[in-house]
């Protein structure tokens, strides 16, 4: 069965309390908050210890933070904070700390969170210790909000033998053969998909949990792109809610461009890659990106970054033209989430093979200008202005698209895109409490402006020049209305 909250685990022993606790830890990263009650001797500490001592580079006592309030740790995962707000006398205390800036930044582990009150931060894992009758046994209730929480806990429980065993993980890797791999929780991403590397001797798979997306139509498509000879990964095994897929590596675009040379190079590689997707006919069945869907996309940007919601009628009237007349769909593939730390480079394969294509499930039919963009506008990462130029000459060249028109789309749905993400970041800020998002702001901003001043976007400004700045005054207001329970 899939785990649900609440969830409650019997640990037998001393042992089992720790073995769990070690198993847990070599998924958490920095961000992650474990809020832990429990009466005296109801096992947090020694739970906690457990923990931390998994995760230290060099090993050292850990005592408890009861007289100390906070003890921190430099560990292989990122900073961690162990904290014990029992001997607190209110809120102010906890901001002299730095608690709130570390459950942003560190690993955190609370003990006696009740004393947190409205400070408490988004989307904790909530872990209540109990004795039981058995003098060595502990119960230990898990409750969560996020998602991301139920897919770490049943990777995590794979490890530590702790029920329950008959998870529905458990089943799927016992059925595709891999139920005695070793896991690694990998970097998560914006949605509720999680990833997990599993090792099995030798060989390497990696297991893709989407509890909320169609795991179906990533598997439909994979095999649509590897059938044109491209690098999408082999679907290994599958059922409702994940996947098992093929691991093409760890040699993101984004780490390995590292220099103006290496960085025009790869682009160029990526573009040709763009290019041979875009010869063939898209599968059935995807939706089309219409002017008018991408347009009302927008709608984010008004309500939670900019919060001048009386602006979408006209701003989606006014910009549902400008892509009815510039950007329109061709009839080719559009990939979305076509950027740096979604695309792998694979050197042992040639031509477009060579790239490693890795998020592709919410891909629509639209105009071939999106994909492109996406790449050369990243929100998380500057390339050079003569990469960005290469690579659009070099797609021209290779696809025969007249020059102008596909610079005017270019430009239009580079703006329509990044006005999209403003609003999801402003929205994952301002619903989840992911604060981080706020950091790519000022470069999603900076991109819509520079891109604002082709001629097709012209009766956009009047609408987006009455939009904010994301400076530090806007970020430091929009950051105090994000939750903190």
């Amino acid at each position: 069965m899939t785990l649900s909250t609440p969830l409650t685990l019997t640990l037998t022993s001393a042992d089992a309390t720790a073995d769990f606790a070690r198993a847990l830890a070599e998924h958490l990263q920095p961000g992650d908050v474990l809020l832990m009650s429990g009466g005296i001797g109801a096992g947090k500490t020694h739970f906690a210890r457990s923990l931390i001592q998994t995760l230290l580079i060099e090993p050292e006592d850990v005592p408890s933070p009861t007289f100390t309030l906070v003890q921190e740790y430099d560990t292989r995962s990122g900073p961690l904070w162990h904290s014990d707000l029992y001997r607190l006398g209110g809120p102010d205390e906890i901001e002299e700390l730095g608690l709130l800036d570390a459950f942003q930044e560190a690993i955190c582990l609370v003990e006696w969170p009740d004393r947190l009150g409205e400070l408490t931060p988004a989307n904790p894992l909530r872990l209540s210790f109990a004795t039981m009758e058995e003098p060595d046994h502990r119960s230990v209730t898990i409750e969560w909000s996020d998602a991301r929480w139920a897919g770490l806990l049943e990777i995590a429980l794979l490890a530590a033998p702790v029920p329950p065993q008959d998870s529905h993980v458990t089943a799927f890797l016992k059925s595709a053969g891999w139920q005695d791999a070793e896991t690694t929780v990998l970097a998560g991403d914006a949605s509720s998909r999680m990833y997990s590397r599993l090792w099995r001797g030798d060989d390497t798979a990696i297991l893709m949990q989407d509890p909320d997306g169609d795991t179906a139509l990533f598997a439909r498509l994979s095999r649509y792109l590897t059938g044109l000879g491209l690098s999408a990964p082999l679907i290994l095994s599958e059922t409702q809610g994940m996947l098992l897929i093929e691991d093409l590596g760890d040699d993101l675009l984004a780490r390995c461009a590292t220099d103006p040379q290496s960085e025009r190079r790869l682009y160029l590689q990526v573009t040709e890659t763009l290019a041979e997707l875009h010869r063939h006919a898209p599968p059935e069945g995807l939706a089309t990106a219409t002017p008018d869907h991408l347009a009302q996309a927008t709608d984010l940007a008004f309500t939670h970054y900019a919060r001048m919601p009386d602006l979408i009628a006209e701003a989606t009237h006014t910009f549902t033209r400008i892509l009815d007349q510039h950007a329109r769909p061709d009839g080719v593939t559009v990939l979305r989430d076509f950027h740096a730390e979604n695309l792998l480079l694979l050197p042992e394969r040639k031509g477009p093979a060579a790239i490693g294509l890795l998020d592709f499930q919410d891909a629509l039919i639209g105009h071939r200008a999106y994909d492109l963009v996406s790449l050369c506008r990243d929100v998380r990462r500057d390339i050079t202005p003569e990469t960005e130029d290469a690579c659009i000459a070099a797609y021209i060249a290779t696809t025969g698209v007249e020059d102008d028109a596909f610079r005017a789309a270019y430009a239009c749905l580079g703006v329509q895109r990044n006005l999209r993400i403003l609003g999801v970041f402003a929205r994952l800020a301002m619903t989840q409490g992911k604060t981080r998002y706020l950091d790519f702001m000022p470069r999603t901003w900076a991109h819509i402006r520079s891109q604002m001043q082709h001629p097709a976007l012209a009766p956009m400004r009047p609408v987006l020049d009455q939009l904010p700045a994301p400076d530090a005054t806007f970020l430091q207001e929009l950051r105090a209305q994000c939750p903190t329970d």
